[in-house]
């Protein structure tokens, strides 16, 4: 069971960390001197004949060398540029942000070369109809659950929801709902169902799922104290009580397979899932719902499978723009590199002599006058 809010942040993954913003980062071309070729006239301090001027200075808005323009001053004349900024910010979250901005520049020129635009219109509704399908109005959803996540409404829009609107626009070509996709839907929805209680071990207790299942199987008592011990706070506090499984909706078949082939008071076996093994107790069978057919929900389904299909489809065409555009990152972020760096800044000058690598070669030289290795 996965909270709606997290569900909704998932849709971070496509661009690459955490919903990073990259707005800034990519603009500052890296030098070794920030700006010092500045000149600029710079606002008049407040209370310095008169009040602060409420438009900037020309150099602001009008510098012919981008990197230089002037984002602020200290000290009355001493500018800020947009360069030192941009390298302030570039030295602690460049790299970690690379890919953010990399994934991001992918996705503006595929849907660019198809003709597909975005508006800020469409990127308000459908963060309006988000917050619709949470039931949170605007301001918690910033200050509570942008605000835990440590991002702002702007990173969301524009990193978020605004690439997920151009992607979906880009694959909506690529898929088709099939009478197949209409049945499964239906019975999902009106179909047989189990009503159930779950209980859960974490990957890797499998050995105690197997002591506790012969007591769980055979007593009623033993299985409700188990679910109300569970780990998964959500399942103890229920008592392990989940909504009635219907049939294509887990997405895990042999689950559903368990489940459906229990009767009320059954315990089904131990069964795998990749958030760990349970084990499912059948309550009652809940009959299908006949008064609906199909025909009559067969439009509202379709629009509904297809908008999940084009969700399921966009990383399958994002990986395939990723692998065409074939990005080459040249700030590491692994925990290897830094591994590698730090053990190359801890060798010891002689050993480090020893592997110089001279322009052109293609292997580690000994210095002039080192001793060559004894053959073995």
């Amino acid at each position: 069971m996965v909270h709606p809010i997290r569900r909704v942040f998932r849709r971070i993954s496509i661009l690459g960390g955490a919903g990073a913003v990259a707005c800034g980062l990519g603009l500052a071309v890296p030098s070794t001197g920030h700006a010092q070729k500045v000149a600029t006239t710079p606002p008049a301090a407040p209370g310095a004949g008169g009040s602060t001027p409420a438009v900037l200075p020309a150099s602001v808005t009008s510098s012919p060398d981008y990197s230089s323009r002037v984002v602020g001053y200290i000290y009355d004349n001493i500018p800020i540029t947009r360069e030192e900024l941009g390298e302030y910010l570039i030295a602690r979250f460049g790299a970690e942000r690379l890919e953010l901005l990399a994934n991001k520049k992918i996705i503006d020129m595929e849907c660019k070369k198809a003709g597909i635009e975005v508006t800020a219109a469409e990127v308000e509704e459908r963060l309006n109809n988000d917050l619709a399908g949470l039931s949170v109005d605007r301001k918690t959803f910033v200050d509570q659950v942008l605000k835990n996540y440590k991002k702002t409404l702007y990173e969301w829009k524009e990193d978020v929801l605004r690439p997920q609107l151009m992607l979906a626009k880009l694959v909506r070509g690529r898929v088709k709902v099939t009478d197949e996709d209409l049945k499964k839907a239906y019975d999902a929805y009106y179909g047989e169902k189990v009503d159930c209680r779950l209980i859960m071990w974490s990957r890797g207790e499998e050995k105690a799922a197997m002591q506790a299942y012969g007591r769980i199987r055979d007593s009623e008592e033993e299985f409700n104290r188990a679910a109300r011990a569970q780990k998964s706070n959500t399942l103890a506090s229920a008592g392990g009580k989940i909504r009635p499984i219907s049939r294509n909706t887990t997405g895990n078949e042999e689950l559903e397979k368990a489940a459906f082939s229990l009767q009320s008071g059954e315990v089904s076996a131990l069964v795998g899932t990749p958030e760990g093994i349970v084990c499912i107790k059948c309550d009652k069978r809940i009959p299908a719902d006949t008064s609906v057919a199909l025909d009559s929900v067969k439009e509202k389904l379709s629009k509904e499978i297809f908008e999940k299909k084009v969700n399921a489809e966009i990383p399958v065409v994002f990986a395939e723009m990723r692998k065409k555009a074939n990005p080459r990152l040249l700030m590491g972020t692994t925990s290897e590199d830094l591994a590698k760096d730090v053990k190359e800044l801890l060798e010891e000058p002689d050993a480090k002599a020893n592997r110089v690598l001279p322009a052109g070669a293609t292997k580690p030289v000994a210095p002039a006058g080192a001793t060559p290795p004894a053959k073995p």
